[in-house]
């Protein structure tokens, strides 16, 4: 989620194992484009997908052509408007939040979070927020080790101690530009 500003699915259909990762969006804008008499993407599950992401805190926009079969992307280029909906975003390096889950280590980073230890195959995932400078709130499941890489992010400051409440325990920590 950390590599682009902003996404735009046309007729999607992602595969029913890619729910679980409907969480990775939170930073992340997206626009659905639905043909209403879609055949091959029926409006019902692309539309249960824009109510998931919004449900999770996602900025969700959701544009459906009535009448209109699986060929929606035509409606969606029209004009260049697509372009000018991308054109309002600029990708984010340092969220407040990064709310990520995967489960393998091909996929073990967004943003300034990376997941270094997990039992692939099985979801491990990680929900980290900065409740005020240099006060970091972590939730993990189903993992062993991260490293936060939080050189750059105004709301750290190498010069003073990073309080920690990581599942329920609290730490203080002297601080670098990484920390694990």
């Amino acid at each position: 989620p950390g590599v682009w500003a902003a996404i735009a699915p046309v007729c999607p259909a992602p595969p029913a194992e890619t729910a679980e990762l409907a969480p990775n969006a939170l930073n992340l804008p997206v626009h659905f484009f639905q043909g209403g008499a879609d055949p091959v993407v029926k409006p019902d599950g692309v539309r249960d997908w824009a109510k998931r992401l919004e449900n999770l805190g996602t900025k969700v926009e959701y544009t459906e052509y009535p009448g209109v079969g699986h060929n929606s992307w035509e409606n969606a280029y029209k004009d260049g408007s697509i372009f000018t909906w991308f054109a309002q975003f600029k990708r984010n390096r340092f969220p407040d939040r990064v709310r990520f889950s995967t489960s393998r280590y091909k996929y073990g980073g967004a943003y300034w979070v990376r997941i270094d230890q997990l039992t692939p195959g099985t979801l491990a995932s990680i929900d980290v927020k900065f409740a005020g400078p240099n006060r970091l709130e972590i939730a993990t499941s189903e993992l062993n080790a991260i490293t936060l890489k939080l050189a750059g992010h105004p709301k750290f400051k190498t010069n003073r101690a990073l309080d920690v409440t990581i599942d329920g325990a609290a730490l203080t920590a002297e601080t670098a530009d990484a920390l694990s």
